[in-house]
């Protein structure tokens, strides 16, 4: 029953963490903070599981909520900072019919931005 816990709580993480990584987080939001909280959650359940003591638990648990909630915030703010850099060069590079090596890059590198 240990292993299930444990391996459930990792899993609660790792997947709020790859979701706030990917999507990005508004602090703003409530639904954000929502991200952090089943992060606190899943740390409870790893530590309570392997050891049992909640204070540990609430501790791993506030370290992964707020790796979660930081990560999604620099997330968001990296795509927003870069999405505004790359559209010039998606609209002078990003034709298909330009076949330069340089173009080919640019489409390639920015076309998750268009």
């Amino acid at each position: 029953m240990k292993i299930v816990v444990i391996a459930f709580g990792l899993l609660i993480f790792l997947v709020m963490d790859a979701v706030a990584s990917f999507k990005g987080l508004d602090l703003r939001r409530r639904s954000s903070w929502l991200y952090g909280v089943i992060s606190l959650l899943g740390g409870i359940l790893l530590i309570m599981g392997l050891n049992g003591n909640l204070i540990d638990g609430l501790k791993v648990g506030g370290i992964f909520a707020f790796m979660t909630l930081l990560g999604g915030a620099m997330s968001r703010r990296h795509k927003q900072k870069y999405e505004g850099m790359a559209r010039p060069f998606l609209l002078k590079y990003g034709k298909e019919n330009d076949t330069s090596l340089f173009a080919k890059l640019v489409r390639r590198l920015l076309g998750k931005y268009k």
